[in-house]
């Protein structure tokens, strides 16, 4: 009986998926619904725009449920809540933060010291610096090439945190317009040929002084903006990264590169589809396999059965010792 329950646990990797409410507020404040949608996990979100509540409910696919999108309803310094549910088909329900029936974890945030900042290459002048209060640090850096072969532009900013009611520990949202990017972790964003952006958050006190190294990726990729579909493609722009990109943000479609620096992050990329709040990515890890989203999921298709194999050998093996300790115990 062990060895059966050891070897499903080996094989088993399945998520189901739940129904989640598709809401967002107007610029009157009044909630407008769509059609629901599907996720592994339902999140509602709420802050406050031009002194009105503003509610977002959603749906995540994706995104690392272990360390960063964990079950339960966070607030951060500036009074913005989220909460992620996957306990039922339309647990994002509006009051979920406030129901007592199936109440939800509390998740704290951390609470750190930030410098602010803004460095330039053609900044003259006195530099000014503080130290600010928030939930996490944040720090992007973005690099615009007037010319080809010639070194950047650069412009570094360093804050308290993204923009206010993206300052959680899930980032559904972002100023680079990249969501569920990592805390801790330092990613290189590019979609098009001029320009190229860095964007860290952090939770250690004044951990944004510095901007950590990123490596370029050595995986080529069709690179472009404002593209009509998905399936469109610049044959002529290309970049390297880690990770190839395919982004439909609400129907406009980028497709780019990202290179990173997690080491310091509990949460990891990961090559597939994800769908965050209505954003739709494909990450691949292969040459060019962002022309299209079949030609992104075949790789990532192919990726998974050869680690597939890989596990079910080593898998096999497991099952051949334990069988061999069994004879051994028992003869």
């Amino acid at each position: 009986m062990l060895l059966s329950v050891l070897i499903f646990l080996l094989l088993i990797d399945n998520v189901a998926a739940i129904t989640c409410f598709n809401c967002e507020s107007d610029f009157q404040g009044a909630l407008r619904c769509q059609q629901p949608c599907e996720g592994s996990q339902c999140v509602v979100w709420k802050w406050n725009s031009r002194s009105e509540l503003a509610i977002k409910q959603g749906c995540l696919q994706g995104v690392d449920k272990q360390w960063t999108a964990k079950v339960g309803c966070r607030t951060n310094h500036l009074g913005a809540s989220l909460c992620v549910c996957d306990d039922g088909p339309l647990c994002n329900r509006v009051e979920r933060a406030e129901q007592t029936t199936r109440p939800l974890p509390q998740i704290r945030l951390p609470a750190v010291e930030c410098q602010s900042k803004i460095l330039s290459t053609g900044f003259v002048g006195p530099r000014k610096e503080k130290i600010c209060t928030s939930n996490y640090c944040h720090v992007t850096k973005t690099e615009t090439y007037l010319e080809e072969h010639v070194t950047p532009e650069v412009l570094s900013v360093s804050n308290c945190g993204d923009l206010p009611e993206f300052d959680f520990d899930v980032r559904l949202k972002n100023s680079v317009g990249f969501p569920g990017l990592y805390a801790n972790g330092c990613y290189r964003i590019q979609v098009e040929k001029r320009a190229a952006t860095v964007d860290c958050v952090c939770s250690k006190n004044k951990c944004n002084e510095m901007i950590p190294e990123i490596e370029t990726g050595h995986v080529r990729c069709y690179m472009g903006k404002d593209f009509r579909n998905t399936s469109q493609v610049d044959a002529h722009e290309f970049c390297d990264g880690d990770f190839c990109l395919i982004q439909d943000a609400h129907g406009r479609v980028s497709k780019g590169c990202i290179s990173l620096n997690e080491r310091n992050s509990w949460s990891h990329l990961k090559s597939g589809h994800r769908r965050i709040l209505g954003v739709k990515q494909w990450l691949c890890q292969a040459h060019l396999c962002n022309y299209d989203i079949e030609r992104a999921m075949k790789t990532v298709r192919s990726m998974r059965t050869e680690k597939s194999n890989g596990g079910k050998a080593l898998s096999g093996f497991l099952v051949l010792i334990l069988g061999l300790l069994v004879v051994t115990v028992f003869c």
